[in-house]
């Protein structure tokens, strides 16, 4: 028999509620997940399933963990993993964020989920954040194993974002240092490493923007390098900050797995939100936390506890 893919055993008998770190393949790699389980799990029973996908950039253990707990200690099985070349998974190069790994790699994962005993297969729910947003509807627009699909602050079109807030100058500038890292590294094997928010003052000058504020109080102050160790604030330069393939817009059209749309009233993603929301083709809910920024709905209670209240509601439909 062929088999296409190595299936990691997991030992039942060692999961436990909470976090419990599980490990799977995807493109030949060896990928690690956290797993987060509900109070009083029993592996014989089942579960609703949300696979997560996080926020570009990050680690498992930073928004992943933070919804993970809340998601289980509302009864789901939840799973967030490293993709290929971040944290404790496989691959090189590290730290290289790219629509062209998380695709598969989150495709592989749900397969993974459900090979698990106590994954309610009817029951399976994708949830994404920031660039995680557009990741999970990329996969969910053609896999039907995603019954439906919640989004907070998505970051829906990477283009846009990227060429949109650099001038031409700095666009060139960085575009020739991607170009030249590709070509080190084909023919070294090295490559160079630069801040992922530029040379943003630390902490930033009183007139810089609301959304450099945000991400500076998260990212150095809430959940960095300093209490992430395998998280780091730079990108290797073998492309650009974030990868401009990361798009929903034009797909959004097609899109008819049941959709919530979370979106906060003062992020800067709001108005991109607003519109993937509006192009969606199927059932679809809209929901506004007011008052919240982009990163406010990373890990503050406020109003991460209302988002996650209506997430947890729009599920329980589907």
């Amino acid at each position: 028999m062929n088999i296409h893919q190595n299936v990691l055993t997991v030992d039942y008998t060692q999961l436990h509620e909470g976090k419990n770190r599980v490990y799977f393949m995807s493109q030949g790699y060896k990928l690690a997940g956290d797993l987060y389980l509900p109070n009083d799990f029993d592996s014989n029973k089942k579960y609703p399933t949300v696979i997560y996908t996080r926020v570009g950039t990050q680690v498992k253990e930073q928004t992943g963990a933070v919804y993970g707990k809340k998601l289980a200690a509302k009864g789901y099985v939840f799973f967030v993993f490293d993709p290929k070349n971040f944290g404790d998974s496989e691959g090189e190069i590290r730290n290289y964020e790219s629509m062209h790994n998380m695709i598969p790699n989150t495709t592989d994962a749900i397969s993974f989920l459900r090979t698990l005993k106590f994954v309610d297969r009817e029951k399976f729910y994708g949830l994404g954040a920031c660039a995680g947003a557009p990741y999970i509807c990329n996969v969910a627009i053609g896999d039907i194993r995603i019954k439906a699909v919640a989004t907070l602050v998505g970051n829906f079109d990477a283009a846009a974002s990227l060429f949109g807030a650099y001038p031409k100058e700095s666009l060139d500038k960085m575009l020739e240092a991607a170009a030249e890292g590709k070509q080190r590294y084909y023919e070294t094997g090295e490559y160079d490493t630069a801040p992922t928010f530029g040379g943003m003052p630390l902490p930033p000058p009183e007139n810089a923007s609301k959304a450099m504020k945000d991400a500076y109080g998260y990212y150095f102050l809430r959940a960095g390098h300093d209490k992430c160790p395998n998280y780091t604030p730079n990108y290797p330069t073998v492309g650009m900050p974030v990868d401009p393939a990361r798009v929903f817009m034009n797909q959004a059209k097609y899109f008819t797995t049941p959709f919530l749309v979370i979106a906060g009233s003062e992020a800067f993603t709001h108005d991109m939100d607003r519109q993937v929301y509006e192009m969606a083709a199927g059932e679809k809910e809209w929901f506004v936390v007011e008052g919240a920024s982009h990163m406010d709905l990373y890990d503050i209670d406020q109003y991460l506890d209302p988002a996650l209240d209506k997430v947890d509601e729009f599920f329980k439909k589907y």
